[in-house]
């Protein structure tokens, strides 16, 4: 049995409280699927019986599970190819060259999803490191408010649906090797793990690196927040960033009306931004 508008904006709310991510009434169809994968994984018979249980308190493995299906984790390997070009032809070569004694760039992938972004920021580094070996080495940290996803990244291993969605034969061969299960396929040892640092982060709470960024991606996250959240969001990223460092966000976000102490830069077919001056 369906769920009245009512006990779907409760829903709602609580998942907008928690994550910032906004249902609109127009979306409460695929929220009220999500209620459903989750009742089911519950072992409870309906949505009623998830409703009677949400008024004795969301928390537990149900907290859990209504905030890890709230999150939409569609994601590709090289999603906005223009962009990743815009790393190494701009963001990168900009860093090193005003950073000459730069040993090695810090990079950080808010939102990582299942991994996809962080490991094709690694092979777009790789690779241009091969044609420019004087490039600056990386570390890149990876974050997501989700225990289950972050451990899917750890695990390196994708699906060969998964590669096909923007990668490139030459590169998933140079980069990856056979899975322990037909069709599916591991990042070898190329891209090492120790490049990497993963950390469970909600980007609305507080947080704390202990270390600033030349670069951060930040994309599909704005998009499903409020305006408030948003700003709040930006400001705390700016913090974060070094001086001159960039910014990346969704190819359908802006931040317009949210931040000014950004430069738009445009390059080829991608839009990131500049930070304007120190904070």
């Amino acid at each position: 049995m369906a769920l009245d508008q009512e006990k779907l904006k409760f829903f709602a709310k609580f998942i907008e409280n928690e994550l910032g991510i906004v249902y609109s009434e127009s979306n409460f169809f695929q929220l009220e699927h999500r209620l459903n994968d989750i009742a089911n994984q519950l072992g409870l018979k309906s949505l009623d019986e998830l409703w009677l249980k949400a008024t004795y308190g969301i928390d537990g493995q149900f907290k859990t599970l209504l905030l890890d299906l709230a999150t939409n984790n569609e994601t590709s390997f090289f999603r906005d190819p223009s962009l990743f070009n815009s790393l190494v032809k701009v963001m990168v070569p900009e860093i090193a060259s005003k950073n000459p004694s730069l040993r090695e760039l810090r990079i950080w992938s808010a939102a990582c999803s299942s991994g996809q972004e962080p490991y094709s920021l690694a092979i777009a580094l790789e690779e241009a490191r091969l044609e420019n070996p004087g490039l600056p080495d990386y570390r890149i940290t990876a974050t997501d408010f989700s225990d289950r996803i972050l451990n899917r990244t750890k695990e390196r291993t994708y699906s060969q649906l998964e590669l096909d969605r923007g990668l490139s034969l030459t590169l998933k061969k140079k980069y990856f090797e056979p899975g322990p299960t037909p069709d599916t396929w591991v990042l070898n040892s190329r891209i090492s793990p120790t490049k990497f640092d993963f950390k469970k982060l909600n980007l609305l709470n507080p947080w704390d690196f202990g270390q600033n960024f030349h670069i951060i991606f930040c994309r599909n996250v704005l998009i499903y927040q409020n305006v408030p959240n948003k700003t709040l969001v930006v400001e705390k990223i700016i913090k974060f960033l070094e001086k001159d460092g960039f910014l990346a966000l969704g190819a359908a976000e802006s931040l317009l009306g949210i931040s000014d102490r950004f430069q738009q830069v445009h390059f080829e077919n991608a839009v990131f931004y500049k930070k304007k001056f120190d904070i």
